[in-house]
């Protein structure tokens, strides 16, 4: 199988820069896990969510929900094939907050139409992506808006209420470490997350069987 990003971005995938290859280069052959430890400059969530939808966010792992600075945190990266044989991308990141560990749990997986990014343990909602290279090697990837999953429909939100996600990821030579950026916005309620930081990445062995629960979300979800 190929990394997803590679069957994504094609030729352009050999413009990034190494170092943001090596971390997307991996697949469901690779039997390998990565580990990403590092530190949140400033992590500014909206207070403008609703407490029952800041509370499911929280809980299903879709995006932390409390605004603060210099938050340690891991990013751990498993690759698999689901049931209906796409490649998986999972990536669980962990902030360690003051006052408890709050996640995000992101699962990317080449769909029909492209690039998907599944959010939350569900999962509970989902982008399109489009990735580009960006300068000096960068990784680039914007969304088209946001959509829910609910049990029955997907329901796409326009106009006013549309989200929509942009990350960069960029290898810092100066300090020798990955610096990261994530915004997701709304036209109403402006940035509803966003946070920065930098953070050093390793590969470990892993087989299929050493891939924790966290990393398959409760249902397949063959929307897209």
């Amino acid at each position: 199988m190929s990394p997803i990003f590679r069957d994504a971005m094609g030729a352009d995938f050999d413009r990034l820069h190494p170092n943001i290859a090596w971390r997307y280069s991996i697949d469901s052959t690779s039997d390998v896990a990565q580990t990403a430890t590092g530190m949140i400059d400033s992590v500014r969530s909206t207070s403008l969510l609703t407490p029952p939808v800041a509370r499911l966010f929280r809980k299903r792992n879709v995006m932390p929900t409390t605004t603060s600075r210099l938050v340690p945190f891991t990013q751990e990266t498993y690759c698999y094939r689901d049931e209906r044989g796409r490649e998986n991308l999972a990536m669980l990141y962990r902030f360690a907050y003051s006052q408890g560990d709050q996640g995000l749990h992101s699962l990317l997986v080449n769909g029909q139409s492209g690039m998907v990014n599944y959010l939350g343990d569900g999962p509970d909602v989902l982008f399109v992506l489009h990735t580009r290279v960006g300068p000096r090697g960068s990784l680039i990837q914007e969304t088209e808006p946001m959509q829910f999953l609910g049990k029955a429909a997907k329901v796409g939100m326009r106009g006013l209420l549309a989200s929509t996600m942009r990350y960069v990821e960029e290898w810092d030579d100066e300090h020798q470490r990955f610096r990261v950026d994530v915004t997701v916005r709304n036209r109403i309620l402006g940035d509803v997350l966003q946070f920065s930081g930098w953070f050093t990445a390793v590969d470990r062995p892993c087989r299929l069987q050493d891939i924790p629960d966290e990393a398959w979300p409760l249902r397949l979800e063959e929307r897209e």
